[in-house]
């Protein structure tokens, strides 16, 4: 269709709540958007008096046709439009990809409370901080609370185990309390240390020290002078904390503030997690050249960004302009999904105006440090792409590499990098099933085949620019036959190794190109060699392991095959099985009671032994 004849379509839309999808010729969804009055939106994109420019320029001039859903209200399209996002993960779209979860640091709620970390929240009793940006993030301060507060770190149970063990090394070198010794420590005495954590976790830290002088100075009149260095050293630790933590606000505040900075070739966001007036963590997002920055577009991010948090503080702040429309359709999702009145504040002055601004300065600094990574690597892959003679830069490597134990649970790894970098969330492992034995050449040949079934469009399959096979001529020929019967043009080389096991060449299969002169391509080759061997190999003995653990329940009467694999699938590891009760084993399809007694009978005296 024209733009004449789009923009006639849309005179026809309704000027009421829904969701537009801009579609290009090949009918494939390129963008979506939602309005509170469709006409007058997607209107807005054909006719002659729109003056549009970059991203939203090249979008318009690549849509054929647009399809529309009506809603009832805004919230409804701007719900409906995030489920788009993610379906179709249209090219001009800013997007958020969903993660396995946001860690949190929880305190138990029990006699002697523990401290740990978890992706979700799962006991309403226990006392949960954050969420952070990452499991490392979440970890160290984990580390640091039970170092800095001597709680213990172990998977000991108090009281239960008081006095079943010797204390461990954390006790000798003064990190843990050690419960776990008679009469050592009170359950009072532990559950203060457990509350000033808790101060910490808060961000209290001020009045947690002072209460800790107030401590050392009454245990000091009297004569208490081993308890009153124990307050000491809290204390010092505290100060010492704090000197590295970045104090923007008062004490009481608590905020996220985000931070844009936009150009012509992409965007970066960042979010500051301010908490007890110290940011404790950042999180920052990069989009492309085509992924369009707009009101509408940041308002979806952000529900979307909270949606997968769990966790929305009262004040968010922002370093750029939101339409009142997009601010109070998203500021009614905050409060509604909060319970509580959740505001959005653009500043102009003070404290949080030059937060909001420092949080846009560090988006800047980390796309062009992402760029200039990003630039020396292309640098590199442009250099490979000339040495090997590809006619064009590997944008996508893939290698791969067959594993097995004594010609049993033959493997085959499959690694991946983007742009030279690992990208281990693209790894992929086939057990193979048609070549017996110690095979390789039969099991490349089936890897190769279950891979290439995949279709380029599929999401972590698309086709790569170059192959890399751990091996030489053989490997290679394999390879290019399985390429060449689905008609597939793609540069295949094979990795060979010297008589150290170290790499020496590489093969097209015809002749070879030393590396003797290349050290740059040489260790960039023995890294993907090495890794995809670890990898290929630890997914092996996965296999060989779930095989053994498997026929060890088999060995019980009543467990065959069929109830073995249901039993592992249904509690995920062997570990989680052993410590399955009677009942949690019961419940397992064709598990009645009495082979439940059996199977828990059996395991326990295997734990034994």
């Amino acid at each position: 269709m024209t733009k004449e004849e789009l923009l006639e379509k849309a005179k026809l839309l309704p000027p009421t709540p829904g969701v537009y999808m801009m579609k290009n010729r090949a009918g494939k969804v390129i963008y979506v958007g939602k309005s509170k009055a469709l006409r007058n939106r997607v209107t807005s994109y054909f006719a002659p008096y729109q003056n549009h420019y970059g991203k939203t320029l090249k979008m318009v001039n690549s849509v054929y046709d647009f399809e529309v859903y009506h809603t009832k209200t805004e919230l409804e399209a701007l719900l409906l439009e995030n489920q788009f996002i993610k379906q179709y993960m249209p090219r001009y779209n800013i997007k958020l990809k969903d993660s396995s979860g946001y860690p949190y640091i929880y305190v138990t709620n029990e006699r002697y409370p523990k401290i740990g970390f978890t992706t979700r929240r799962q006991n309403d009793k226990d006392r949960y901080f954050g969420p952070f940006s990452s499991i490392t993030v979440a970890k160290n301060i984990v580390e640091l609370v039970q170092k800095t507060f001597q709680l213990p770190s172990c998977s000991r149970r108090f009281p239960e185990d008081i006095g079943k063990m010797r204390p461990c090394l954390n006790y000798y070198i003064k990190q843990c309390a050690a419960p776990c010794i008679p009469n050592h420590i009170t359950e009072k005495e532990y559950n203060e240390l457990v509350e000033e954590a808790l101060h910490f976790l808060r961000g209290d830290y001020g009045s947690l020290i002072q209460k800790l002088k107030e401590k050392m100075e009454e245990a000091s009149e009297q004569m208490l002078f081993e308890q009153a260095a124990k307050y000491r050293d809290r204390i010092r630790a505290l100060q010492k904390i704090g000197d590295k933590q970045q104090i923007v606000a008062s004490p009481q505040t608590e905020a996220d503030i985000f931070g844009l900075y936009t150009d012509d070739l992409g965007s970066a966001l960042v979010i500051f997690f301010v908490r007890g007036g110290a940011i404790i963590d950042r999180e920052s997002f990069f989009f492309g050249a085509d992924e369009i920055i707009s009101s509408g577009s940041l308002s979806t991010f952000m529900q979307r960004f909270y949606e997968l948090r769990e966790y929305i503080p009262k004040k968010i702040y922002v370093d750029f302009a939101l339409a009142k429309d997009d601010q109070e359709l998203i500021e009614g999702w905050l409060s509604d999904t909060g319970g509580y009145k959740v505001r959005i504040t653009r500043p102009e002055r003070g404290d949080m105006k030059a937060l909001a601004s420092r949080a846009s300065e560090n988006a800047k600094q980390l796309l062009l440090q992402k760029r200039a990574e990003e630039d020396k690597n292309n640098d590199f892959l442009v250099s490979l792409a000339s040495f090997l003679q590809l006619g064009i830069v590997p944008d996508r490597i893939e290698a791969y590499d067959i594993s097995n134990s004594g010609g049993e649970h033959t493997t085959c790894g499959m690694i991946v990098l983007e742009r030279g970098r690992f990208v281990k969330k693209k790894y992929r492992s086939f057990n193979i099933k048609t070549a017996a034995g110690q095979d390789d050449y039969g099991a490349l040949r089936e890897a190769l085949e279950r891979r290439f079934s995949h279709s380029d469009d599929e999401e972590g399959w698309e086709y790569p620019d170059l192959i890399l096979m751990d091996g030489g001529a053989g490997q290679v020929s394999i390879a290019k036959e399985v390429l060449a019967q689905r008609g597939l043009d793609i540069a295949v080389y094979g990795m060979v190794k010297d008589e150290h096991h170290k790499t020496r060449t590489l093969t097209d299969g015809q002749g070879e190109l030393s590396l003797n002169k290349r050290q740059d391509i040489f260790v960039f080759i023995y890294k993907i060699q090495e890794e995809v061997h670890r990898y290929a190999l630890a997914r092996m003995d996965i296999q060989r392991r779930k095989t053994v653990k498997k026929s060890s329940l088999t060995q019980i009467k009543g467990v065959g095959e069929v109830k073995a694999k249901q039993l592992l699938d249904h509690f995920g590891s062997y570990q989680a099985l052993k410590n399955a009760t009677v009942a949690q084993l019961a419940e397992v399809k064709g598990i009645n009671q009495s082979l439940a007694e059996t199977i828990y009978k059996e395991l326990h005296e295997e734990k034994k032994g």
